[in-house]
């Protein structure tokens, strides 16, 4: 793997990172919807489970879905949405179960 400067140094906002890079290596051939869908699911699967290892709350897909939102248009858009996934484990208390 080669030097990524964005990558976030850190669990849980790392392993959020890496599980969109994996996901996003696989977009040739895909749909946008499908892509795009695919890409939020993985996302929330690898938070829900740092959220599990570090006793967080895991967070609802629907703030996966607003940190993605909040992280569009920046060159540093996966490590964006990682952090803001990551933050929003940390603040409240409750959340979606994960599957």
């Amino acid at each position: 793997m080669s030097y990524d400067f964005v990558r976030p140094p850190h669990n849980p906002a790392r392993a959020i990172y890496d599980a969109f890079q994996a996901e996003a290596a696989k977009r040739p051939g895909r749909s946008v919807e499908e892509w795009i869908e695919a890409e939020r699911q993985a996302v929330w699967r690898a938070a829900c489970a740092g959220a599990r290892e570090r006793g967080f709350r895991p967070p609802t897909i629907e703030e996966v879905e607003r940190c993605e939102q909040s992280a569009y248009g920046s060159a540093d858009y996966g490590s964006k949405w990682a952090y803001g996934i990551a933050a929003a484990m940390r603040e409240a208390i409750g959340g979606e179960s994960c599957r």
